[in-house]
């Protein structure tokens, strides 16, 4: 499960006017204003449409796993992955259970996600408000200056967190303050790579992308993560 779980904040485009505001700042004045812009967008978005491409990093591989696809999101907490490459598969996440569907395996995981998993996958989603997320994370701002990226660091503080998450770490386009790429760090040491493309946002998403309509002969495998 934890291949899956990614803390995606998509704000739209701003002006450069916005990145402006930055200047002069310093510390923690500078984190609380790039925290307050990501916020204030990640509260206006209602849809977010973008392909991906999937690299991850594990003592397990020789050579890093790549995978590519397209991602659905629509407010509050509906989720979609379609990976295309290598092989196909569909993960669907809502608040109350994730779908995991491999269809040239022709089998379904479906897990019911307990009051504690739900909570994770809120916080490593885009149904968190990032002004909430201090409780739960520490957070640091890196600035190269100049016309580089921003790289925002998450560090986990609470217990739940910990046992999965090691760090989290966003790069933001400095002139949009969208996130282009999200990786995070696991606490075996694996490390996944988000990079994200084609990015469109509050655009009509059909209600049918938040379905899954297993095919005949589809073998499902329910589980549960547990009531926490």
């Amino acid at each position: 499960m934890a291949r899956h779980l990614l803390f995606l904040l998509f704000p739209l485009l701003t002006s450069a006017a916005t990145a402006n505001q930055l200047e002069g700042l310093a510390g923690k004045a500078k984190l609380d204003a790039v925290l307050a812009e990501l916020g204030k967008a990640q509260a206006a978005i209602q849809t977010l449409t973008a392909h991906f491409q999937q690299t991850k990093v594990s003592r397990l591989f020789k050579e890093p796993a790549v995978a590519r696809g397209v991602f659905y999101f629509r407010a509050p907490e509906q989720v979609r992955w379609d990976y295309q490459e290598p092989r196909n598969m569909t993960v669907l996440v809502t608040s109350r259970f994730m779908i995991t569907f491999r269809p040239q395996e022709r089998m379904a995981e479906k897990v019911e996600l307990g009051r504690s998993q739900r909570k994770l996958f809120s916080y490593l989603s885009a149904s968190e408000p990032v002004t909430n997320l201090s409780r739960h994370f520490a957070f640091a701002l890196r600035d190269p200056g100049g016309d580089a990226d921003l790289v925002l660091l998450l560090q986990p503080v609470t217990h739940q967190l910990k046992k999965r998450i090691a760090s989290v770490e966003l790069i933001i386009e400095r002139k949009s303050f969208l996130p282009i790429r999200v990786s995070y760090t696991e606490t075996d040491g694996d490390l996944t790579t988000y990079q994200f493309s084609q990015v469109r946002i509050n655009e009509p998403v059909p209600d049918g992308v938040f379905t899954l309509d297993l095919p005949p002969g589809v073998r499902v495998v329910e589980l549960k993560l547990g009531s926490e």
